[in-house]
């Protein structure tokens, strides 16, 4: 019945498949096995509590209404609307009574307007740190991954870095400084590069460089610095080499905007915490609703938490409702 999971890098868990069809498979068993009825083609127009009875109300497109004495909400939030999440489930529940913290996306794709990152759209960067600039002045700053897309960059520490990011682009420019080399300061990256440079003395600087960078982003370093990456090593003057190692230790990507709600991974806000007995995941406004998963309003980094938030609420409302 169960899912073999593995750990990646930041306490990520992950099924050992890879693949998401895994944990679809674990809960199909799991309802089948509990004897649960699933219907499809089954729209919710609306929903209410019929105030005489104490049933819930949910009434279908189709024009079928259902009622029952208990129901749990799991509409989800505001991202990938294709599957679903479109707030409906927040227009309901704030109908009820229940006060709704404004929704966003959280953990979304970058946008940048730099275009030499579109070059290079595909490759992934291990060990690097990305420091957030708002006008100028130092946010925040991660070591990790970073995916460059054809819009801008993704991965998971940029997912989380993003909604952070979001907040702060009303304020003024932001601007992300990529480090290549976050384990080096200044001073040990320019000796490593001049011994490199010494040793290997007749090859072209840019075949030196795509032994320590990827080759893809050499032709970027070089342009940024000013320098002809034809030249030969032992050709290359000091404050040359200077140019090189202080653009390989910040690289500006100037941000433009969050992707929206079909990239987003998740979305922020929901139902206020203090409105939901978590012993039970039961409604303190209309004890008839149990609230799981996205509809709360509880943020969370990528790398399954997301998943674990809604089998773990999900399972204590199905105990108890």
């Amino acid at each position: 019945m169960g899912m073999k999971i593995k750990e990646e890098a930041g306490g990520r868990i992950f099924p050992t498949s890879d693949k998401s069809q895994s944990v679809l498979d674990v809960l199909i068993k799991y309802m089948r096995k509990g004897g649960v009825e699933i219907k499809t083609k089954a729209i919710v127009s609306d929903f209410s509590i019929d105030r005489k009875t104490g049933y819930v109300v949910i009434q279908l497109k189709t024009g079928t209404t259902l009622m029952a004495k208990s129901c749990i909400i799991a509409t989800g939030g505001m991202s990938h609307p294709e599957t679903g999440s479109t707030g409906e489930g927040f227009k309901w529940l704030k109908k009820i009574g229940h006060t709704i913290v404004k929704n966003n996306f959280a953990l979304v794709p970058i946008a940048i307007k730099d275009k030499w990152v579109k070059n290079l759209t595909g490759i992934t960067l291990n060990n690097i740190k990305l420091t957030v600039l708002l006008d100028g002045k130092k946010q925040n700053s991660k070591k990790g991954r970073v995916l460059f897309t054809h819009f801008g960059i993704s991965g998971p520490m940029v997912l989380n870095m993003s909604k952070n990011i979001g907040e702060l682009l009303p304020r003024g420019e932001v601007i992300i400084i990529l480090d290549l080399f976050p384990k080096f300061d200044l001073g040990a990256l320019k000796k490593t590069l001049q011994n490199i440079l010494v040793a290997e003395s007749n090859k072209k600087l840019k075949n030196t460089l795509s032994a320590i960078i990827p080759s893809a982003i050499v032709p970027i370093i070089l342009t940024m610095a000013g320098v002809d990456g034809e030249t030969a090593n032992h050709s290359i003057r000091r404050e040359e080499r200077k140019k090189i190692v202080n653009c390989i230790k910040e690289i500006p990507m100037r941000v433009e905007r969050l992707l929206g709600a079909h990239k987003a991974i998740v979305s922020s806000g929901g139902v206020k915490l203090e409105e939901v007995n978590f012993k039970t995941m039961q409604s303190r406004v209309t004890p008839q609703i149990y609230l799981v998963g996205d509809v709360l309003n509880i943020n969370r980094p990528s790398g399954g938490y997301s998943l674990q938030l809604c089998w773990t609420t999900g399972f204590v409302a199905g105990s108890n409702a």
